[in-house]
């Protein structure tokens, strides 16, 4: 089942990814075929909102159920990049993350990651570092005071 913020509408099928901060940190996947970090990122399926793409795909590749909320940014390749929350409270505490068995089995780490320590050479994917970084101090700016 897709969670979406109860105040917006579900959005046209699109490629879309959720940008998730904790602590000050996004979480980021790494693939075994190559060393370089990815948000996590679906592609359109065809009775899919992008809302709900995004959804799936976080928790087919970390087994984190997020709620979905605002659009971001789309990057040149048309992906749609959205603010995706922990909002219950087992998430919210995780300090380390590890690839669920049943995970995308191309998935080999999933961490939280300072976006500022990235850099072209160790991100892979088609958003801008510096429109990743823009889209995640929107995220901290929205977010509620703990």
């Amino acid at each position: 089942m897709c969670r979406i913020k109860q105040s917006l509408n579900e959005l046209a099928p699109a490629q879309a990814a959720c940008l998730i901060v904790k602590d000050n940190k996004i979480l980021v996947l790494r693939h075994k075929d190559n060393d370089d970090w990815h948000i996590p990122q679906g592609k359109a399926l065809k009775s899919t909102s992008a809302q709900c793409t995004a959804h799936s795909v976080v928790w087919k590749n970390t087994g984190l159920n997020v709620e979905v909320g605002e659009l971001l940014l789309t990057d040149s390749s048309n992906t749609q990049y959205f603010a995706c929350r922990l909002t219950d409270k087992l998430s919210q505490q995780i300090e380390e993350l590890s690839v669920p068995e049943w995970a995308n089995r191309n998935v080999a780490d999933v961490s939280f990651v300072d976006p500022y320590a990235l850099t072209n050479d160790n991100f892979s994917g088609t958003i801008v570092l510096h429109q990743l970084r823009e889209a995640f101090v929107s995220i901290e700016q929205s977010e509620p005071t703990k």
